[in-house]
């Protein structure tokens, strides 16, 4: 079944609806902090990452500066995992801040967040290429993690990019995904 693009709309709208309706409910506001502190208590830190990036992007855009105001809380016992979870966290703060003309707050530049040996930003697959330290971008490389460029791409910007492309008179699918391609290049790299 091909839904047509009113219909798309309309679910978005009432999408968005529901999403403020929730923030005006008390819904927990899920920050980078807290997003720390999942990785600190043994869950996948892509979850609790997840979980930031949809507040980011989706129900909480209009509190970003809120998202990430707060330092991440040490973990009694730290190790090489939460540390580098640490600064890769700091890294992912300024990067958003910097993309998003955010306020980024002072505690991502504490030395604390500075990892003395390369990492890949990603438990499962070590291996730093070169691509990855060529595309990295620089609130990530200079805290020693070499992730590439691809690291924050979301959904809701493509799909509000589409329909920027759609607004301008675009309706060949082809063209309407160069334009929302384009832009994300522009903003998040290739």
């Amino acid at each position: 079944m091909k839904l047509s693009a009113e219909t798309i709309q309309l679910m978005v709208q009432v999408y968005e609806e529901w999403t403020q309706n929730l923030s005006h409910l008390g819904r927990p506001l899920e920050t980078m902090t807290w997003a720390y502190q999942q990785i600190c208590a043994g869950e996948d830190p892509w979850t609790g990452l997840g979980s930031f990036s949809h507040a980011w992007y989706g129900y909480a855009k209009d509190r970003r500066a809120a998202l990430v105001n707060d330092p991440l809380v040490r973990p009694q016992k730290e190790t090489e995992y939460t540390r580098r979870w640490a600064a890769f966290c700091a890294a992912s703060v300024e990067f958003l801040c910097e993309r998003y003309d955010v306020p980024c707050s002072d505690w991502v530049n504490d030395s604390y967040y500075q990892l003395s040996t390369p990492w890949s930003g990603n438990n499962s697959f070590p291996a730093i290429t070169p691509d990855r330290m060529a595309t990295t971008p620089p609130p990530f490389a200079k805290r020693n993690i070499f992730c590439g460029n691809r690291i924050f791409q979301n959904k809701y910007e493509m799909y509000a990019w589409t329909q920027e492309a759609r607004a301008q008179g675009i309706t060949d699918p082809a063209q309407v995904w160069a334009y929302a391609r384009d832009k994300e290049i522009r903003i998040h790299g290739g």
